[in-house]
């Protein structure tokens, strides 16, 4: 929901503290978005409250941060630190049950004693009878398995814009060009990458679909989305890290 400037003014330049609660009431809903898309992936025993308790602490720290005169959308800069406060709740409970963190060791020893002994991958049919579980719960534990792993990417990321995470490495460089240069310049190296790479990181950054969503667009694992994007990450931060001369 689009704030009045008016309003961001009288906070901003008047530290008037009603305008404050205002805009955060109207943005509440961010964070409500943002735990949707999250929980959806998650066990049962995980609460949508925490969710939104830390997604609000986010949403704060984004209000606090945010520029109302740079003509960017609040709910633009406010969802990456949303989500990246969740995330980090999520990291700091370690939230995988037990029994399904031994389950997973034990499907990752039957798929490398297997892949050891035939030189191939086992399909989940077949590891799903290896491992001695359902197909269904080996589809369910890989998947948060994965999330797990997705969350701790973003860890490196620190939940922000994908500008900003790559301009991280380059000691917040691309605040040295106008917003226009810089995206000149992400977009130029976007297009050095691989067809799968560029399709991740759209979906991922732009159409802010889940991982597990990505998989099924994609029609590939969701252990093979992840690897990469973490790939595409890596390399655009080598092709900018080799640019810096441009920055400057």
């Amino acid at each position: 929901m689009a704030v009045d400037k008016s309003l961001w003014k009288n906070y901003k330049v008047n530290d008037n503290q009603q305008a404050r609660e205002e805009i955060i009431l109207k943005h509440l809903g961010l964070v409500r978005y943002a735990v949707g898309r999250i929980i959806i992936m998650l066990p049962d025993h995980i609460e949508a409250e925490d969710l939104e308790s830390y997604g609000i602490i986010g949403l704060i720290e984004a209000l606090e941060k945010f520029d109302y005169q740079r003509g960017v959308e609040f709910s633009t800069f406010a969802l990456p630190r949303i989500k990246g406060e969740i995330y980090d709740y999520l990291r700091s409970k370690d939230w995988l049950p037990d029994n399904m963190r031994r389950e997973l060791k034990l499907v990752k020893e039957e798929r490398e004693n297997f892949k050891a002994e035939t030189g191939r991958e086992p399909d989940q049919s077949k590891l799903a009878e290896l491992a001695g579980i359902k197909e269904d719960r080996l589809n369910t534990i890989e998947r948060h398995s994965q999330l797990a792993n997705w969350i701790s990417l973003s860890h490196e990321f620190e939940g922000v814009e994908l500008m900003e995470l790559i301009a991280a490495d380059l000691d917040q460089a691309v605040d040295k060009l106008t917003d226009e240069e810089a995206l000149n310049l992400l977009t130029q190296k976007l297009e050095l990458l691989s067809k799968n790479e560029k399709l991740v990181l759209t979906l991922y950054y732009y159409e802010e679909l889940t991982q597990v969503e990505i998989a099924e667009v994609m029609e590939l694992s969701a252990a093979r989305v992840s690897q990469i994007h973490s790939q595409a990450i890596r390399r655009l931060r080598g092709m900018l890290s080799r640019s810096k001369e441009y920055f400057f």
